[in-house]
C-alpha cells in the first residue's frame, strides 16, 4: 500500500509519496547521492533489496515505484523491483525510460506501477506511468493522487481519492503535506496516512524539481509523526 501524488508549477514540480509497508521490514536508509552509470542520483535505501521505491536524478527526472497486487506472479525467481527503479534512475528523460522498458525483460520482476516525472527540451513537465501485471507492460493515464494497495483495492483507492477531492482548489503545496498526513475517515487501513496492525506509512517523501536544483524533503517514520524532516539537496545538470 502507498500513495503518491503531484503536482506541478509553472516549470517547477512536486512530487509527494506515503510509502506503506510491514511493520517487520528494516528501515530504510535516508536518501542519499549515489552514482548510477555516470549519472547522479537521490534516492533512500532499502537494505531489505538494496534497491528503492523513490528517485530524482542530476536531470531532473523523478521515478516513483508502487506494487500492482492486482497483477499475476511471474514465475521462477524473481528480482526486486527496487533494483528496476535505481538502475532506471540513470536515465535523463522520460523518453529514455520508455526506450528501457520497451527493451527490457520484466518477466523477472512481480507486477508494479512506475511514474517518471521529467522536463522536455523546453523545461515543460512530462509524466508518463506503466503499469507491468506480470504478462504485459501497458502505459497508463493517472490523475493525481494515486494509491496502491493489498488490502480492499477498491474501497482503499475511493476512500483516498474522497479524501482528495475534500482539498481546497487551486491546489498548493501545503495541502498536498496535509492530505498524506490525514487520517479519514479514522486512522486504519482507508486513511492515506496508513496504520494497520500488520502495516504502517512507514516514511514520507516530498521531491520538489526546480530549474537549478532539486529538493528532496524526506520524513523516516509515518507522514503524521514528530519525525524530524531530513532534507537533500542535488545541483541540476
Amino acid at each position: 500500500m502507498c500513495t503518491v501524488s503531484w503536482l506541478v508549477e509553472n516549470n517547477d514540480y512536486h512530487v509527494f509519496f506515503n510509502r506503506d509497508e510491514q511493520r517487520s521490514r528494516s528501515l530504510a536508509i535516508p536518501p542519499q547521492v549515489i552514482k548510477v552509470s555516470d549519472t547522479q542520483a537521490l534516492m533512500p535505501i532499502d537494505p531489505d533489496g538494496n534497491g528503492s521505491w523513490i528517485s530524482t536524478n542530476e536531470f531532473g527526472l523523478t521515478l516513483c515505484l508502487l506494487n500492482y497486487y492486482q497483477g499475476t506472479k511471474p514465475q521462477g525467481v524473481l528480482i526486486s523491483r527496487g533494483l528496476l527503479l535505481k538502475n532506471l534512475s540513470a536515465y535523463s528523460t522520460v523518453e529514455c525510460i520508455n526506450e528501457q522498458l520497451q527493451a527490457l525483460s520484466l518477466n523477472q520482476y512481480a507486477s508494479f506501477s512506475l511514474l517518471a516525472f521529467g522536463l522536455d527540451d523546453n523545461n515543460q513537465v512530462i509524466q508518463q506511468t506503466w503499469q507491468w501485471n506480470g504478462e504485459t507492460l501497458t502505459a497508463v493515464e493517472l490523475t493525481s493522487p494515486f494509491t496502491s494497495s493489498s488490502v480492499k483495492f477498491d474501497e482503499v483507492s475511493q476512500s483516498r481519492l474522497s479524501t482528495a477531492l475534500e482539498l481546497a482548489t487551486p491546489l498548493n503545496v501545503d495541502a498536498l503535506i496535509d492530505y498524506h498526513q490525514k487520517h479519514q475517515p479514522a486512522k486504519g487501513y482507508l486513511s492515506v496516512c496508513m496504520h494497520r496492525d500488520d502495516a504502517k506509512s512507514v516514511s514520507f517523501s516530498h521531491i520538489h524539481v526546480g530549474t537549478q536544483q532539486t529538493v528532496f524533503n524526506y520524513k523516516n517514520g509515518s507522514p503524521c509523526s514528530n519525525e524530524i524532516n531530513d532534507v537533500s539537496l542535488l545541483v541540476r545538470k
